[in-house]
């Protein structure tokens, strides 16, 4: 039984799912800044989603660099036009991305068209699935982490001070 609020993987899979049956895509993936891949639907035998995700990830960081240079923060849509496939990604908040691969370049509009109707749900999920880790690891803040950090530090100094100190009195 799935708690209210809590949505998983499977709800991101349809979602993708969906999309590559209404858009008459190959396949979908969404993916993180850092290039993993969180889910795939569609064609996906035949692809390397691991190498795909990381290049895409690495594409769209360098692609942010050259929308600083034209005075844009970023851009929120890419796309690749091959001689048979084409690639449409877009940013799905601020960590992710949504990658559509398609082949009729006809279908374009329909594939920006589905791929911007499933953003929020997607954003959506993905924030209650990051809130949940938090409620479920009892995560620690960056500055409390930091003075853990630093009293740790200290503690392996100062005893080592001490069994010094002891030494050199001994």
């Amino acid at each position: 039984m799935q708690l209210p609020g809590r949505e998983s993987a499977e709800d991101i899979n349809d979602l993708l799912s969906n999309l590559v049956k209404r858009s008459e895509a190959v396949t979908a993936l969404l993916i993180s800044r850092e290039g993993v891949c969180i889910s795939k639907a569609g064609n996906v035998e035949t692809l390397n989603s691991t190498a795909l995700a990381a290049l895409v990830a690495g594409m769209f960081a360098a692609t942010r660099e050259v929308a600083n240079i034209v005075g844009e923060e970023q851009f929120s849509i890419l796309l690749q036009q091959g001689e048979k496939r084409h690639i449409h990604i877009s940013l799905i908040g601020q960590r992710n991305m949504m990658i559509v691969v398609f082949e009729d370049y006809k279908r374009i509009g329909r594939v920006r068209h589905e791929a911007r109707s499933i953003g929020s749900d997607l954003v959506r999920i993905l924030e209650n699935r990051e809130k949940s880790k938090k409620e479920d690891s009892g995560d620690i803040s960056v500055p409390e982490f930091k003075e853990y950090a630093l009293n740790l530090i200290d503690r392996i100094f100062v005893v080592g001070e001490e069994d010094d100190a002891s030494s050199r009195s001994n």
